[in-house]
């Protein structure tokens, strides 16, 4: 009886654990209907990613891609409105520096935050080219988290808490 209740537990366990995680990295089951003016356009900014790669959230009113690339397996959410416009592209950039362009890595090494410790780096890209940032979230010990917002050109634009960094194609930076 022991025995087939320590095997029962076994099981039970096992599948508590098989069903908590979840692989965010495969395709999901894109229950989210995606309007076919949304994957023209998906398909025609982005003619390289293969759209079985790709699942797709549906996040307020915007049709969100989330897939990773091919060359550096970045991750990236590209954001349409239900029309199929494309609206803002997100790269992840992980933490690493020598991913961006020469006069971003250039500004952060220069500014008051050189020394805090980078979690995470974005990269926000839209329609309207002059309104491209970099986004570094930092952390120091004894300081509240901070995030940093570059230009193209590494002007840093603008420093605020890193709480609540909901980014959309209507946030205002």
């Amino acid at each position: 009886m022991i025995r087939k209740i320590y095997y029962s537990l076994i099981l039970i366990l096992s599948l508590g654990v098989t069903t908590a995680c979840s692989d965010d990295d495969s395709p999901a089951d894109n229950s989210v209907k995606v309007p076919d003016a949304v994957m023209t356009s998906f398909q025609t900014k982005y003619p390289d990613i293969a759209p079985a790669s790709v699942k797709w959230d549906l996040k307020g009113s915007y049709y969100v891609a989330d897939y990773k690339t091919t060359a550096n397996m970045r991750e990236v959410e590209a954001w349409f409105s239900p029309d199929g416009t494309w609206r803002m592209t997100e790269t992840d950039n992980g933490r690493d520096l020598f991913l961006l362009p020469t006069d971003i890595n250039t500004a952060f090494n220069n500014s008051d935050y050189a020394l805090w410790t980078i979690d995470d780096i974005e990269y926000y890209e839209y329609p309207d080219a002059t309104k491209n940032f970099y986004l570094f979230e930092v952390e120091k010990t004894g300081e509240t988290d901070t995030a940093l917002y570059f230009s193209t050109t590494g002007t840093l634009i603008k420093t605020t808490p890193a709480a609540n960094l909901d980014i959309t194609p209507d946030t205002v930076i």
